[in-house]
């Protein structure tokens, strides 16, 4: 029998890191429509797992071709734009298919699934179903096995009830949330009569009659808990009066939304623009519907966000919608709170934050148009928002933005090509743009607007420069523990960063130097002192302080180095007076710490945030005249192309956080290169000047923007196979415009227990860079390597 009569032949893409996908046939009774895209449920060995269809082909390739067990969606969850541009993004960046399918669509809804039956009719009570079927809810099959008898021919049983209607067998995934439903309430009497009503039971059944009268005074029917609140009734009061058929209940889909904090500040006045944000504006909306990026490159407190909430309000006036990509929402809570406070209820949420139910609701809503704006991190730009006008990046320049493991891919990139397929405004906005970005600005790839001056004329603060190796205290220097003396005196606030977790970077033995490492990445373990702790940042191991050395039995310990512990305590000791806020990754596990802490120190409950990179996100502190900036200079040792540019950015977003009010503001900068040219030029709020002299460096190189790069990464538990596997995989492959380095062990040689090798291919032609990586590849699945995974990250930004 042909192939064509059993049903077509189907790719369909796992979400496993696999670059190909599995063959499989499309039963003719589940194929119709259109299959792309869609979720099936296919056998995978002895296992049942989710897959999404990929592709249709017509080659079996001589093997056996097994069959699709179930179609879960009748037609592809994505729109039509969203599943090429998930298509494009699969190729683009070598990634996995059906990691980059998974990326796109909510958590729950993919991996493994489980077979589950649903009753339809009665059963016999004497039926060993009978108790463990509920009418009209999916119970899993697995469920019955654990309650019955291994001897019960449950399979043959299963198929019998099927066969008379009694129940539904159907496939589901495994962690699909489950949808919410909310009881709700309405008149079963035309609502003028309630009223009357009320009024006649008000004496003996008062609760009974406010829940009327509520009745008759709303539009619609009411959450069943909202009126019990509103009216303080309890739910006997609701039964009384649906016995009296004077009110009716129904069930209706809840969407689960997480609360938006607009209270991160207070409440202001839509300002007036400045004429550097009208022009800007205008050029906009000159613009519209074209597919223009603009590169909006402001100074801090230049408003930014205001031109981003101008530009939107267009969009949204013309019936059209909007999608705003932040760095993380738990770090830029004033962009997304004046976003929602600007536009209220028309604003949702996707972010990792939030549970797997909320994120599917808030999905939904975005897909079915009941929400006009979206706000989230990379992954929202898969978004499937109907009618997208305007796709705003804010803080572009953000690494954040880059996943870093699989499937690796770039979300303010991919929002630069949305916008271009799909004729969407795109607006990147940063006062310190990516390399990329600003490269591509003045090749005219893409549209310069720049404002160049605070809002209301307000100076930019004045940097003081301070030699940490001259510094009596070794983390504090007298210069800024007088300046926050000052400051805090008159009232004001203060930032202090300090980009390194815990208390310090090791505990040593003062006897012989000894130093605990994470037995899986080899690295040292950071010493927490909260808790006694040392700690690996890499993989998450820990292990309690030591007390003694496992060496040579000395028991004291040096802790060198700075950490935002230590400088915690040194603040304590110094200024005993002064309230300090510490927020980094420790002090925000909670779902909405980040939010808690940002909210209570703009309302003035704390003199001193003290904080990691999480501190220079964006935040607009009116009462913040000074920031600190201890070992400014740290990032700058990594062996990293980008480790310039991430110092100079670091430097320049939490600089400007002081002075935004009205009162001028100053920086104090610690550093140990004071003569660095990074650190001086971004002392003077210089972005141009430090365009100029990082490009002579990456121009030498052929690097980004001058350049494109590929990395290849090679890891495994076996060292010795690992080097075997990145020299064969690369043996005898040229290509005459791409330069590619031998592969060497990664700077960070071992990462939780797998051994790394690496290298870097780069080129001034993508299309060369694209070739060599399907050769590395093709050479590397031909040769056998068991327990050596190679993964390709196209435009790296981590070459450690």
């Amino acid at each position: 029998m042909s192939n064509e009569k059993q049903g077509r032949l189907i790719e369909v893409a796992l979400n496993r890191p696999l670059w190909s996908t599995y063959t499989y046939r499309l039963p003719e009774k589940l194929d119709n429509g259109n299959p792309l895209g869609c979720r099936v449920i296919v056998p995978l060995g002895k296992s049942t797992v989710i897959g999404y269809i990929w592709g249709i082909t017509r080659s079996a390739k001589n093997i056996r071709i097994k069959d699709v067990l179930a179609r879960l969606d009748a037609c592809p969850l994505l729109p039509p734009n969203i599943l090429k541009l998930v298509h494009w993004a699969a190729e683009y960046y070598q990634a996995p298919p059906g990691m980059m399918m998974a990326a796109a669509h909510p958590p729950g809804i993919s991996g493994k699934a489980e077979k589950t039956v649903i009753l339809l009719d009665k059963l016999d009570p004497s039926n060993p179903l009978s108790e463990l079927l509920p009418a009209g809810r999916a119970v899993p099959v697995r469920i019955l096995k654990d309650n019955l008898s291994r001897q019960f021919p449950l399979d043959k049983h299963l198929s019998q009830l099927e066969i008379d209607g009694i129940i539904r067998v159907l496939w589901k995934p495994a962690s699909e949330p489950e949808p919410v439903r909310e009881r709700m309430i309405e008149p079963f009497i035309d609502s003028s009569k309630l009223t009357g009503k009320a009024e006649a039971i008000r004496k003996r059944a008062p609760k009974q009659a406010e829940i009327l009268f509520y009745l008759a005074t709303s539009e619609g029917a009411v959450p069943s808990r909202q009126l019990l609140s509103a009216t303080g009734a309890t739910p006997s009061s609701l039964k009384a009066l649906l016995n009296k058929k004077l009110i009716k209940e129904f069930y209706r889909r809840k969407y689960r939304e997480p609360l938006i904090n607009i209270d991160i500040e207070d409440k202001k006045k839509i300002p007036t623009l400045s004429e550097q944000q009208k022009a800007a504006l205008e050029s906009i909306h000159m613009s519209m519907n074209k597919g223009c990026v603009f590169l909006l490159h402001g100074v801090t407190g230049s408003g930014k966000t205001e031109v981003y909430l101008r530009a939107i309000s267009e969009v949204i006036d013309k019936g059209r919608n909007a999608l705003v990509l932040v760095p993380e929402i738990s770090l830029t809570p004033l962009t997304v709170s004046r976003i929602s406070r600007r536009f209220p209820g028309l604003v949702t949420v996707l972010h990792s934050g939030m549970t797997p139910g909320e994120r599917l609701d808030s999905w939904n809503l975005a897909k079915q148009g009941k929400r006009k704006i979206v706000i989230g991190p990379r992954s929202a730009i898969f978004a499937p928002l109907p009618d997208t006008g305007i796709i705003v990046v804010d803080e572009e320049h953000d690494s954040s933005y880059k996943q870093n493991d699989l499937p690796r891919y770039n979300g303010r990139d991919i929002a630069v090509v949305r916008g271009m397929r799909e004729n969407i405004t795109v607006i990147l906005g940063s006062a310190s743009p990516s390399m990329e970005s600003y490269g591509n600005a003045v090749k005219g790839r893409y549209r310069l607007l720049e404002l160049t001056e605070r809002i209301d004329g307000v100076p930019m603060p004045e940097t003081i420069l301070v030699n940490a190796g001259r510094m009596k205290h070794p983390l504090l220097s007298n210069e800024l523990l007088s300046g926050i003396g000052k400051r805090t005196a008159k009232g004001e606030q203060c930032i202090i960063l300090i980009n390194r977790r815990g208390f310090s970077p090791t505990q040593m033995c003062k006897n012989c130097g000894h130093r605990e490492e994470c037995p899986n990445c080899g690295v040292t373990l950071t010493y927490h002192k909260k808790g006694q702790v040392l700690r690996c940042h890499y993989c998450g191991y820990w292990k309690a302080a030591l007390k003694k050395c496992p060496k040579c039995g000395f028991d004291e310990f040096s802790h060198m180095g700075p950490g935002i512990q230590k400088v915690e305590e040194a603040l304590g000791k110094l200024l005993p007076q002064t309230r300090v806020v510490r927020m980094d990754a420790d002090t925000t596990r909670g779902k909405n710490a980040h939010w808690d802490i940002l909210g209570a120190f703009a309302k003035g409950c704390g003199d001193v945030l003290l904080g990691t990179q999480m501190v220079a996100k964006g935040h607009d502190f009116q009462g913040v005249t000074l920031v600190g900036i201890i070992a400014a200079d740290m990032g700058l040792a990594f062996p990293d192309l980008r480790a310039a540019e991430r110092t100079f950015q670091l430097i320049l977003q939490v600089a400007g956080r002081a002075g935004r009010g009205s009162k001028k503001g100053e920086v104090i900068l610690q550093t140990i290169d004071i003569e660095n040219m990074t650190i001086k030029i971004a002392a003077r709020h210089d972005y141009k000047d430090f365009w100029e002299e990082e490009s002579k460096v990456r121009k030498a190189f052929g690097y980004p923007p001058f350049g494109y790069l590929i990395r290849f990464v090679w890891s495994g538990l076996d060292k010795e196979k690992v080097r075997k596997a990145a020299h064969s995989s690369m043996k005898g492959i040229q290509i005459a415009d791409v330069n590619v380095s031998s592969p060497q062990e990664a700077a960070f040689p071992r990462i939780n227990r797998r051994w790394r090798w690496s290298s870097l291919a780069r080129s001034s032609s993508r299309k060369s860079l694209a070739e060599i990586s399907r050769r590395i590849r093709r050479q590397f699945e031909k040769t056998s390597h068991p327990g050596v995974r190679l993964e390709v990250d196209v435009d790296p930004h981590n070459l450690l």
